[in-house]
C-alpha cells in the first residue's frame, strides 16, 4: 500500500471509530475550550483558578443555595463534594489539579444527571470565584 493511500485509510478508520463511539462532543468540547459542556450526564469545564479557590467557592455556592453537604474530602490532586438537595437529590462536584491555575471542575445531579441544575450550581460557583 502506498504511504498516501495508507494515511488515508488510517484517517477514515478514525473518523469511523470516533462517530461509533459518540466522541464528537467531546472533541467539540475540547476544540471550543472556555466552555462548560454537558456530556452523559454531567457538567464539565477547565477553568482558569487554582484548584482550592475552586473547592472553597463550591462549598459557598452549596450554602447559598440551602444544600447539606454530606462528605468532602480533599487530595493534593483532586478534591470531591458529595452534597443534597433539600428534595434528597444528591449532587456530587469534583475538581482536578490540571496546572497551578487550571482545573477541571465536573457537577453531577442525580444518578442520570440535570443538566438545569448543574449549570445553576455552575453559576453559582462562579460568582463566587475571586
Amino acid at each position: 500500500m502506498k504511504p498516501l493511500q495508507q494515511t488515508i485509510s488510517i484517517f477514515l478508520i478514525t473518523v469511523l471509530c470516533l462517530g461509533l463511539a459518540g466522541c464528537w462532543f467531546a472533541v467539540g468540547g475540547a476544540a471550543g475550550g472556555g466552555t462548560a459542556i454537558y456530556f452523559k450526564g454531567r457538567l464539565q469545564e477547565n477553568i482558569s483558578r487554582n484548584m482550592h479557590q475552586v473547592h472553597e467557592a463550591s462549598l459557598a455556592a452549596l450554602q447559598t443555595m440551602e444544600m447539606a453537604v454530606l462528605e468532602q474530602d480533599k487530595k493534593v490532586d483532586s478534591t470531591s463534594i458529595r452534597a443534597q438537595y433539600p428534595d434528597g437529590t444528591n449532587v456530587w462536584i469534583n475538581t482536578k489539579y490540571l496546572s497551578t491555575n487550571t482545573t477541571q471542575v465536573r457537577i453531577r445531579v442525580g444518578v442520570l444527571g440535570d443538566e438545569p441544575r448543574s449549570r445553576r450550581i455552575w453559576e453559582e460557583i462562579r460568582r463566587h470565584l475571586p
